[in-house]
């Protein structure tokens, strides 16, 4: 299994120290051993750790299944490969010019694990909050080893919380959409057993298993809201952040039937049979043919699947009838969304087409404000923001500006890590933010409004790198949501 090592080992480690070793932490999952960054001497991380047994062969396309092996030996002093899925990108992809924000480790079917980072500082008694990470990648990318949102630079210069990145299925190995299969929305499934694993073991490391909050972006920016919605009554978390994302962009990639995975079997000759049968025979298929023919048949998509059971049809039906958690949030977006995930003009310097950059904000921002009327109903605890931040060393063509995810290096503090050190404005930015998500993950309830942000019932929404690092704005008088009424007018009530 991947990352143990020898039994020998085991007793080597028992025996060398009369002392406890701050990088040696035993889990369920097993001892796991640590490292500690040159360049983040304060900060120690334990990368790759399972949280689930490995979902290859005869669990493939199955529920996450507990991992109960504390004996084990667990090497955690590298980054672990994410899960699988197509990592070619050619240079039509605005992604090519800021390939910090790509997974840099590999892929395998072998992928549920997490990784920690905490204070070096931080023992078993330390009960210091967690900011738990579901990183976006539209549901078929993306991955714990992405440069830009390493979070170790964060927890060096805040020494005062511990942060979890969890990896999850993607693609037809997530969300697979085959017949006869009782689960469809594996990756979801992932994403809670990884959270029940952190309730589970966090104190060891350090962390308050009391005192923890649910944080993604884009397609993990989803992934939080649809955790808030499945498990409304036992969210584990105490509050939700949703950066560029929410249930409402979620559902929009519902797809119907089993067309496209019946589709995949029939490359491999699997659709002689029963159901049962095919899925036996793309159980022997090797993960890497599988998403050879995604790569090839690239109208094939795989998305969450609406099951009533973890994904809802009617979101909007879920609010008015209260099925959430009661916990806090923040919503958000960024002022320029659509310019990562149009095609990159030719030449890369050439305007985009701004009809096309537009509608796409336009998707992004708007689902916000509609989470947001609908949390109101309920007096739901809900915080807006958007980010307008440009800086060079984050967005390298004149017309990208705050696009789809740039927030994230601020948050990180990777944003001086790839192209120059940050001006001091974009330091004065990136600090500000870090501090409030931080007072937010302290405490979801009150946090914020001690830093003076306010409950979007007061009609405000936070602006980030606006001339100034942070500012009130009026919804109304500023087009912080500008043409969005009516947008998401079909999931209203």
């Amino acid at each position: 299994m991947r990352a143990l090592l020898v039994a020998s080992l085991a007793g080597i480690v028992a025996c060398s120290s009369a002392s406890p070793d701050p990088l040696t932490i035993s889990t369920t999952s097993g001892i796991v051993h640590g490292g500690v960054n040159s360049s983040m001497p304060d900060v120690k991380q334990f990368l790759g750790i399972p949280f689930a047994q490995p979902p290859v062969d005869s669990l493939r396309w199955l529920p996450p299944q507990r991992l109960d092996t504390p004996d084990s030996v667990i090497n955690g002093t590298e980054y672990p490969p994410s899960c699988i899925q197509i990592t070619t990108w050619d240079d039509t992809s605005v992604f090519s010019v800021i390939p910090e924000t790509l997974i840099l480790n590999g892929v395998s079917e072998d992928c549920l694990t997490l990784s920690v980072w905490a204070p070096k500082t931080a023992d078993a008694g330390s009960k210091l909050p967690v900011l738990i990470w579901i990183y976006g990648g539209s549901f078929v990318a993306g991955g714990t080893d992405t440069p830009a949102w390493h979070a170790g630079q964060w927890v060096q210069r805040s020494q005062e919380h511990i942060v979890v990145s969890i990896q999850y299925r993607l693609n037809i190995f997530g969300w697979p959409g085959a017949e006869g299969l009782e689960d469809q929305n594996l990756g979801f499934l992932d994403q809670r057993a990884g959270i029940e694993w952190v309730q589970e073991n966090i104190a060891a490391f350090g962390g308050d298993p009391d005192n923890m909050v649910l944080w993604g972006q884009s397609a993990g920016g989803g992934s939080v809201d649809v955790q808030n919605f499945a498990y409304p009554d036992d969210p584990i978390v105490n509050g939700f952040i949703s950066d560029s994302g929410s249930v409402f962009l979620t559902v929009e990639t519902r797809s119907e039937g089993y067309t496209n995975f019946s589709s995949v079997a029939r490359h491999f000759n699997c659709t002689a049979g029963s159901a049962a049968a095919t899925l036996d025979c793309m159980r022997q298929v090797p993960a890497a043919a599988i998403e050879s023919v995604l790569e090839v048949e690239s109208s094939l998509t795989f998305y969450p699947w609406i099951d009533d059971k973890v994904v809802f049809n009617n979101y909007t039906e879920r609010y008015v009838q209260g099925r959430v958690s009661n916990k806090p949030a923040i919503f958000g977006s960024n002022a320029n969304e659509g310019a990562s995930l149009i095609t990159l003009p030719e030449p890369a310097t050439a305007a985009p087409d701004e009809a096309t950059v537009a509608a796409i904000t336009q998707r992004f921002q708007c689902a916000a404000p509609y989470s947001t009327q609908l949390r109101g109903r309920l007096g739901l605890q809900t915080y807006n923001y958007q980010y307008r931040g440009n800086f060079s060393n984050v967005s390298p063509l004149w017309w990208m500006g705050a696009y789809h995810c740039s927030e994230l290096p601020l948050l990180f503090g990777t944003s001086g890590d790839f192209r120059g050190a940050d001006t001091p404005f974009e330091t004065e930015v990136s600090r500000r933010m870090q501090q409030l998500w931080l007072a937010f993950v302290k405490s979801p309830a009150c946090g914020l409004a001690a830093h003076g942000w306010q409950d979007a019932s007061s009609g405000l929404v936070q602006v980030f790198a606006n001339g100034t690092a942070v500012t009130d704005a009026p919804v109304a008088a500023d087009l912080v949501y500008a043409d969005c009424a009516g947008y998401y007018s079909n999931y209203l009530a």
